[in-house]
């Protein structure tokens, strides 16, 4: 095969490059290589490998693509807003560079001054937090120690952006069209950017690749199924082809029709798009999808399970999600995801909980401060919210929304920023009607940990997803309650002033069948109930907007992982008390 003969001859050119290995050699792993002063470097035609940065320097940079350690501790290190403007590097300030292209990046300040200010805003030194939007914040930029970090939100800039910051990846990028152009630096995320805005970038930090400029890949290039499929050699396509024996690699079209078919399964053309519009008819083409879906979520079945029934069920939702997406008359969509395969009376089994939590007994509630709102909020915007987390199959969905809640108000108030436990509450707070995997209430679980005395970290009691004996440990606790405020019954006027100059708030509604398989816009479902026995679902509200359109929504963290919905999170229409979400809102005193 062609291939073999280009890798030889990668091979020989590499082995003269040095004539005796050191110890990047040593190295089979990105990790390993770039926490040395060492590069590593890919190819298309070879194996990923460490080398010395002499040796990297004299591979051909059309060929291999070597990356290098990033500064200890430099102004890259830092991945907030409130950290980078707060440092230095070699005495001279850190800055924070806000961009419409690119994820927020600290910069120092050699970098920060090449970086035109036509499409980067950069400021450094301690600045109040979000004060354009809320004014009586506790200092989250204070001094405490972090027991455990999450990583920076996204940032929505106020710099608009064009077409080409649309495109997330490198071949999307660079077959869009002329005026697109690639970016890549040590310092910031890659981008797509507009080409005049490339134009201005310093090439001592970017360096830019447009449609002309970026080296046509063969096939091998590809290491992922969805790449492979979208991608040509010539003018033919590229195939993917799968086998027992060895690793599903991408093959060009004479390749592949090589391969016997008794072990190579090669397949060409575009990655199944799972928010259906359609499902096809005969049994073969549903196979077909059924076997593509199982690829793309990884999934596979035990000698115990019947296939069988997961096929039917994957069949009925995907009637259902096609059957959403075709009418075009509602401001969401909806994919198949990971819960494809599930019934929807499993999927309320595995991670609703038995039965829908009655949340009238938490009508009780502090009187909140009235204050005016802002206009649209979203606590990410700060680094004020952890990380999406995954319940898995256990409903303890109550736990999550809590941990939730009590992570952003613990770094508000105290500015700690700790993962807590959502075992410590799935096993220890039967006591005020939690009932571990199957349900309970935020409101409940403050109330625990106020006369508990503490919650633990996650770190000291991690989560398993089943319930077990309770096993807190006062010794490590990383949070305390002082109070619980429990927002009125349906009023999602004091639901907003609680978001909006408060902080995030814990909340619970009811999930109907459709709403498992979210994809994005604003959810507004005509199925759901809204009453104060039906909540079955416990989540976590951290802003809210209104969308060009004028309709208001909620944006809201959920605990199904960040492969679900909007990397995690979901738009509910707001103002309507939707599926109940303003029933049982609560929040804690920290």
């Amino acid at each position: 095969m062609k291939v073999l003969t280009t890798s030889a001859l990668l091979l020989a050119m590499m082995t003269m490059t040095t004539a005796v290995a050191n110890v990047c050699h040593d190295h089979a792993t990105e990790a390993s290589c770039l926490q040395l002063d060492c590069a590593w470097c890919k190819s298309a035609a070879v194996k990923s490998s460490c080398y010395d940065p002499d040796e990297a320097s004299q591979l051909p940079p059309s060929i291999f693509e070597c990356a290098r350690p990033a500064p200890n501790h430099g102004c890259h290190f830092f991945n907030t807003e409130s950290a980078c403007r707060q440092s230095k590097e070699g005495g001279k300030p850190c800055y924070w560079c806000e961009s419409a292209a690119v994820k927020s990046t600290c910069y120092n300040e050699a970098e920060a001054k090449q970086l035109p200010p036509a499409i980067f805003d950069c400021e450094h030194g301690r600045s109040p937090v979000f004060a354009h939007d809320v004014t009586s914040l506790a200092d989250i930029t204070n001094d405490a120690p972090e027991h455990e970090t999450w990583p920076a939100a996204e940032v929505t800039s106020t710099k608009s952006g064009g077409p080409c910051h649309l495109f997330k990846n490198e071949e999307a990028c660079t077959h869009a069209h002329a005026s697109c152009a690639w970016c890549a630096s040590a310092a910031v995320a890659s981008a797509c950017y507009e080409a005049d805005e490339a134009s201005k970038l310093p090439p001592g930090v970017f360096a830019c690749k447009t449609t002309e400029t970026s080296p046509s890949h063969g096939c091998h290039f590809f290491n992922s199924e969805s790449a492979c499929r979208k991608a040509k050699e010539g003018d033919k396509p590229c195939y993917w082809c799968k086998s027992a024996a060895v690793a599903s690699t991408c093959y060009n079209e004479d390749e592949a029709k090589q391969l016997p078919p008794a072990i190579f399964e090669c397949e060409s053309g575009g990655p199944t798009h799972w928010a259906l519009t359609s499902v096809p008819t005969s049994e073969t083409s549903r196979r077909q999808l059924f076997m593509h879906w199982k690829s793309a979520f990884d999934v596979a079945y035990g000698r115990n399970e019947k296939e069988a029934a997961r096929f039917a069920a994957f069949v009925a939702n995907a009637e259902l999600v096609a059957a959403h997406n075709a009418r075009g008359d509602r401001p969401y969509s909806l994919a198949l995801n990971g819960f494809a395969d599930s019934t929807w009376a499993e999927f309320q089994a595995d991670y609703l909980g038995a039965t829908p939590q009655d949340c009238s007994a938490t009508h009780r509630s502090l009187v909140m401060a009235t204050s005016d709102a802002p206009a649209a909020i979203d606590w990410r915007r700060v680094d004020a919210v952890s990380p999406v987390k995954n319940q898995g199959k256990c409903g303890s969905c109550w736990t999550f929304s809590s941990t939730g809640c009590l992570e952003s108000h613990n770094l508000l108030t105290h500015g700690k920023r700790i993962l807590l436990s959502e075992q410590n509450l799935v096993d220890c707070a039967g006591a005020f009607d939690n009932h571990g995997c199957n349900g309970g209430l935020p409101s409940h679980a403050f109330e625990y940990i106020k006369y508990n005395g503490g919650l633990d970290t996650g770190a000291t009691y991690p989560y398993h997803a089943k319930d077990e004996t309770c096993k807190f440990d006062p010794t490590n606790v990383g949070v305390r309650v002082l109070d619980v405020v429990n927002i009125t019954s349906r009023d999602e006027t004091q639901l907003k002033t609680a978001v909006g100059t408060v902080g995030p708030v814990s909340i619970a509604f009811q999930v109907s069948s459709d709403f498992r398989f979210y994809k994005d816009g604003v959810y507004d479902s005509t199925e759901c109930k809204s009453g104060e026995a039906d909540v079955n679902h416990a989540v976590l509200a951290v802003g809210y907007n209104t969308t060009t359109s004028g309709a208001p929504y909620w944006i809201v963290k959920n605990s199904w992982s960040a492969t679900w919905g909007m990397d995690g999170y979901f738009h509910i229409a707001r103002d309507k008390n939707m599926c109940g979400l303003a029933d049982c809102a609560s929040y804690p005193l920290v």
